[in-house]
């Protein structure tokens, strides 16, 4: 462990079931109240430096209705259209039917459930409830599309099949961009050839021409595994957040105490991210890999919301040989303006709202 992560953890001790550590101002604990007495929300905790917020205060700002599982391992806020269910311990959630993974763990503390306030901020508000968001964008009208790798970066490839990422990023750029501009977008392009391009001119790219949306395109790829398949949508980890992949086994604590530029945009990044997921798998009929957080330096600068899209793995050759044809770039294009196009119509809804 880092000396970072050290010290974050510092001073606190070991609590069952999550694998965080719990602050010794532990809540106290309050009577419990008189029949016909309104029960109120329990009072606020912090673990392992983070501030959180309990599912009762979470479900009544978000209008939500909240039931658990007997014994309290899964709990479940819903209404009529919005669904949300989470589970002790853990940071993957379903939300309106589609994986999405927190930054932190969700906790279980005397008979409640607890999520990190910066996941009720940027995460569980924009699913859930947008209007909360503030200081809302104007409506999306430039759109940076940036086809990743390039040049000598060739980006993953399937050798078995002759396959390069590189080459199939900048065909489905091409695709969306005249699809983009049907619908009345103004598109920018990152690289229009097969050329390198590094990570902060695509940004500066994207800023100069005051983007207001940046999507990042992708093909996966898992060294000598030749079987995971499915397609994932990442967002820049908020600040004080460690990226998705930095939980695994191995892999060392990365989050960052600086804001970067894209963090201000966080809420935005969330919703952006979560219509573009939702349409990706309709249109692709593709395995729910989920919407994950990571420090991308392709995200890091940017003056915009912006999401980086793995819409499929190269090194799964089944799931390959779809991406090889027209068609399913075509498809890929098409459910990633769909995306574009949803955000752009949720944007003119909440600004017509006080």
């Amino acid at each position: 462990m880092s000396p970072r992560a050290i010290g974050w953890l510092l001073g606190w001790s070991l609590m069952f079931g999550g694998g965080w550590a719990v602050a010794a101002e532990a809540p106290t604990r309050t009577a419990p109240a008189r029949p016909g007495e309104r029960k109120t929300a329990p009072a606020p905790l912090r673990i392992a430096g983070a501030n959180l917020m309990s599912i009762t205060e979470v479900a009544t700002k978000l209008g939500l209705k909240v039931t658990s599982t007997q014994p309290a391992t899964r709990v479940t806020l819903a209404d009529g259209s919005r669904r949300l269910i989470l589970d002790s311990g853990s940071r993957e959630t379903l939300t309106n039917g589609l994986r999405v993974f927190l930054g932190n763990p969700v906790t279980l503390n005397r008979g409640e459930f607890y999520v990190s306030a910066i996941d009720y901020e940027t995460c569980l508000v924009p699913l859930l409830k947008p209007a909360l968001i503030k200081r809302r964008p104007a409506r999306p009208k430039v759109i940076a599309i940036d086809p990743g790798h390039g040049g000598v970066d060739q980006g993953t490839e399937n050798r078995r099949l002759g396959y390069k990422e590189k080459t199939f990023t900048l065909d489905v750029a091409r695709r969306l961009k005249l699809l983009l501009e049907i619908m009345g977008f103004t598109v920018v392009l990152t690289r229009t050839a097969d050329v390198a391009v590094d990570k902060i001119t695509r940004v500066l790219i994207a800023n100069r021409a005051a983007a207001d949306v940046f999507v990042s395109i992708h093909f996966n790829s898992l060294p000598n595994d030749q079987k995971t398949q499915g397609t994932e949508v990442f967002t820049f980890a908020p600040q004080f957040q460690r990226s998705t992949n930095s939980w695994s086994p191995l892999e060392s604590d990365d989050t960052e105490r600086e804001s970067a530029p894209a963090n201000e945009f966080d809420a935005w990044n969330s919703l952006l991210a979560h219509v573009m997921h939702r349409e990706l798998l309709g249109g692709l009929k593709t395995w729910d890999r989920g919407k994950k957080i990571a420090h991308l330096g392709v995200l890091r600068g940017l003056n915009c919301a912006g999401v980086l899209v793995e819409s499929g793995f190269l090194s799964n050759d089944d799931e390959a040989r779809k991406i090889g044809t027209d068609t399913y770039r075509q498809q890929t294009a098409v459910a990633l303006a769909a995306g574009i196009q949803a955000y752009a119509a949720q944007i003119d809804v909440l600004r017509l709202k006080p």
